[in-house]
């Protein structure tokens, strides 16, 4: 089994039928029984927030997720600090990304990891560390 990130977008995406994303997101959802589900903690605080919460379909289906033997949810703790730092200092991208963000990056980053895979709507986000390490994205 290969290591599929997921990104928080993935999850809004695939529970909302209105979200411009919600076809990919299911079709993209069968890819996830046959790999490893990395789930970063904090995308957990992006992704189950009161309107999340308030879709009890997704609040359901999410936490069968959640429990899933193929599911890792991995903590931050040892990056977290780096990753504020680089949020509020790096002065060589172009972009402001988000503190989740940079912690995704820094987790596509560092090869114990050992992520094959990323899903996420935000390419341009995550493409040059994913382009670098051989890390396949999809989003389509």
């Amino acid at each position: 089994m290969k290591s599929v990130l997921v990104d928080s977008g993935f999850w809004f995406a695939l529970y909302d039928e209105r979200d411009e994303h919600n076809s990919t997101a299911i079709a993209i959802e069968k890819f996830l029984d046959s790999n490893i589900i990395v789930i970063p903690f904090p995308t957990l605080y992006e992704s189950i927030n009161t309107k999340f919460m308030k879709n009890k379909k997704a609040k359901n289906e999410f936490k069968k997720v959640l429990n899933r033997t193929n599911a890792k949810i991995i903590s931050d703790e040892s990056i977290k600090y780096n990753a504020l730092e680089v949020t509020f200092t790096d002065k060589s991208k172009e972009r402001n990304l988000s503190l989740v963000d940079n912690i995704i990056r820094l987790i596509l980053d560092d090869v114990k990891f050992n992520i094959n895979y990323l899903i996420t709507f935000n390419r341009g986000d995550f493409v040059d560390i994913c382009n670098r390490r051989g890390i396949q994205i999809l989003d389509n």
